[in-house]
């Protein structure tokens, strides 16, 4: 009885590594992600920014506009 005891308890020992293990990858996962996201995110905006910029300095957005010829 004593043996399958050991034997048990060393089975959940290893289980519980192996839950650690993959909680320990998930928690890079995770962090990998948010900073990827970050980064994106701060492309989008850089983006936008150039975008608004280029719309503003447009003629068309600009106000003037070509004569037309008579």
């Amino acid at each position: 009885m004593n043996i399958v005891l050991e034997d048990v308890k060393e089975k959940f020992d290893t289980v519980m590594e192996g839950i650690q293990m993959i909680n320990e990858k998930l928690d890079r996962h995770i962090e990998e992600n948010r900073r990827e996201h970050e980064k994106f995110e701060m492309g989008l905006l850089e983006f936008r920014r150039d975008m608004n910029e280029h719309r503003n300095n447009t003629e068309l957005h600009s106000g003037r506009r070509e004569k037309k010829a008579s």
